[in-house]
C-alpha cells in the first residue's frame, strides 16, 4: 500500500512538473553539437521550451547527412519526451554551390529526402528545421520555393503533421520570397541577429531592436510587413544569446574600427556565459538608439562589447507578444551556461497565459496635461506606462503639421520631460499632443503664448 502510495506521488509530481508551466508561446531552441559535448544540455529547463533543434545534420552537395557529434544524444531524447516538447531536426549547409546543386539535381535532392526520412524512422522527431544560408540570388526563389514544396510533401508521406520551417534572414536582400515561403512552411524562423558584426567598420549590436540603418522593427514592419499582417501566427522571432567583441581606440559607442586584415579590431564572438563571468567587473552601459546593452573598458585600447541581455530580451518578447508572433527562438540553448536569468525572463514572459494575454490584447498609458498651461517657451510634459510599451509622442498645430517628438520602445515607469518651443521653432497658437500605442492615442490641447 505504501508502494503503491509513492508510486502515485511521483507520478503526480511528475506530470506536475510536466505541465506546472503552460507556455502559451512557441520558445524554440537550437542545440549545438559543441554546446552539447560540453555538458550544456544539463541545464536546459525543458519546462521552458516547446521545441528544440537538435544542431545539425549538415547535408552535402550529394544528399549525404553527417550526424552531430556524438549523436544520439539519448538524455536529450529522454528529456525532450517527458517535458513534450517537440525534437527539430536541424538540417545546414552554408554553401551556395552546394545548395544549388541540392535544390536542381533530382538525384542529390532524392537521396537527401531518403536520408531526412531515416532520421525520422530512427528518432522521435517532430519536424525539420532547414538553415541553409548564403543562398545565390537566384536559388532565393523558384528553386528554394520548389525544394521546400517537394520535401513538404515527402514529409507529409513519412507521417502526417510534420512540422517544416526555415531559418530565414531579417534582412530581405535580394530575390527572396517570405510569402510564398511561409504558405509552403508551418513557420519561418526570423534569425533576428547578427545585423551588425565583424564585417562593418563601427561597433554596434548583433540584435538592435531600434535605431541604426537595420533593426529588429525595421524587420517586421518592411521586410516581413505582408506576413505580420496576414499571418504573424508564423513567424518566429530569433534572438541571440552572444554579443560583439572589438577593440577599438575610441570609446564611443558605433566607432570607427580598422577591418583591414593588418590591423583587424574584431575580437569574435562571446556568449552570454562568458559575457557575465569575465567581463561584468567592467563598465556597462544602455545604449537607447538600439535599445541593447555593452559593456566597454580600457587597456592598451577600448574594448567594447555588445549583447543582449533579460532586459534587451525583455523588449524582444514584448515586441514579439505586441506583433501576436507564433514565438521567439534561441540561437543557442546553452549559451547561458547555469545561469537562471534568460530562464526566468522567459518564465515571466510566456508561462502565464492571463498576464501575457494581457500583455499583448490590452495596454495601459496616461498622458497628464502639460505644466504650466498656457506656457511661454517652455512646459513639463509627463506620461506614465503600466507596461513596456512602443510610445510614439506627436505635436500638432491647428494645420495638421506635425513634429515626432520621439518613436520608441520604452519601459514601465513615470516619464516627464521639457518641452522648449524655440528648440522647435514654435510660434504662438494651440497645439495638440499625442501619444499613441498601437491603435490607440491620447491627446492634450497646449497653448504657447509668446
Amino acid at each position: 500500500m505504501i508502494k503503491k502510495f509513492l508510486l502515485l506521488t511521483i507520478i503526480s509530481l511528475n506530470l506536475f512538473a510536466q505541465n506546472s508551466n503552460k507556455l502559451n508561446k512557441t520558445i524554440f531552441g537550437y542545440l549545438p553539437w559543441w554546446e552539447y559535448t560540453q555538458g550544456s544540455a544539463n541545464y536546459i529547463q525543458y519546462n521552458l521550451i516547446t521545441h528544440l533543434a537538435v544542431f545539425s545534420f549538415e547535408a552535402d552537395s550529394l544528399g549525404n547527412l553527417k550526424d552531430p557529434l556524438n549523436w544520439p544524444w539519448n538524455d536529450v531524447l529522454t528529456n525532450a519526451e517527458k517535458n513534450n516538447v517537440k525534437l527539430i531536426l536541424s538540417i545546414t549547409n552554408f554553401s551556395p554551390e552546394q545548395i544549388h546543386k541540392l535544390f536542381t539535381n533530382n538525384n542529390s535532392k532524392t537521396n537527401l529526402f531518403k536520408n531526412i526520412e531515416s532520421r525520422f524512422k530512427n528518432y522521435n522527431f517532430a519536424g525539420i528545421n532547414i538553415d541553409f544560408e548564403n543562398l545565390n540570388d537566384e536559388d532565393k526563389n523558384i528553386n528554394l520555393i520548389n525544394f521546400l514544396s517537394d520535401l513538404k510533401k515527402y514529409l507529409n508521406q513519412i507521417k502526417p503533421n510534420l512540422e517544416l520551417s526555415f531559418a530565414a534572414p531579417a534582412i530581405k536582400i535580394g530575390n527572396w520570397n517570405f510569402e510564398t515561403m511561409v504558405q509552403i512552411c508551418d513557420y519561418l524562423f526570423i534569425m533576428c541577429y547578427d545585423y551588425y558584426g565583424s564585417w562593418n567598420d563601427f561597433t554596434a549590436p548583433s540584435s538592435p531592436l531600434t535605431g541604426t540603418f537595420f533593426n529588429i522593427t525595421k524587420s517586421f514592419e518592411v521586410d516581413y510587413s505582408n506576413i505580420v499582417k496576414a499571418q504573424p501566427e508564423k513567424l518566429i522571432l530569433g534572438v541571440p544569446y552572444y554579443g560583439n567583441y572589438w577593440k577599438t581606440k575610441e570609446k564611443n559607442p558605433y566607432t570607427k574600427v580598422d577591418t583591414s586584415k593588418a590591423n583587424k579590431e574584431w575580437m569574435g564572438y562571446l556568449t552570454y556565459k562568458q559575457i557575465v563571468k569575465y567581463y561584468f567587473n567592467y563598465e556597462k552601459l544602455w545604449d537607447t538608439i538600439s535599445q541593447t546593452p555593452w559593456i566597454r573598458w580600457f587597456d592598451t585600447k577600448w574594448n567594447q562589447i555588445w549583447y543582449d541581455d533579460e532586459k534587451s530580451l525583455g523588449l524582444k518578447y514584448d515586441f514579439a507578444i505586441q506583433k501576436k508572433l507564433k514565438g521567439i527562438g534561441i540561437w543557442a540553448l546553452g549559451y547561458d551556461g547555469d545561469r537562471s536569468e534568460l530562464w526566468n525572463l522567459i518564465e515571466k514572459k510566456f508561462s502565464n497565459p492571463l498576464m501575457v494575454e494581457n500583455d499583448h490584447l490590452s495596454f495601459s498609458f496616461t498622458l497628464h496635461q502639460n505644466y504650466p498651461n498656457p506656457f511661454n517657451a517652455e512646459t513639463i510634459i509627463r506620461y506614465s506606462l503600466k507596461q513596456n510599451l512602443n510610445v510614439k509622442l506627436e505635436l500638432i498645430n491647428l494645420l495638421g503639421e506635425k513634429i515626432v517628438l520621439f518613436d520608441e520602445f520604452k519601459y514601465q515607469g513615470e516619464y516627464s520631460f521639457i518641452l522648449n518651443a524655440d528648440k522647435f521653432g514654435l510660434s504662438s497658437g494651440v497645439y495638440f499632443l499625442k501619444i499613441s500605442t498601437g491603435q490607440k492615442t491620447q491627446t492634450i490641447k497646449m497653448i504657447l503664448l509668446r
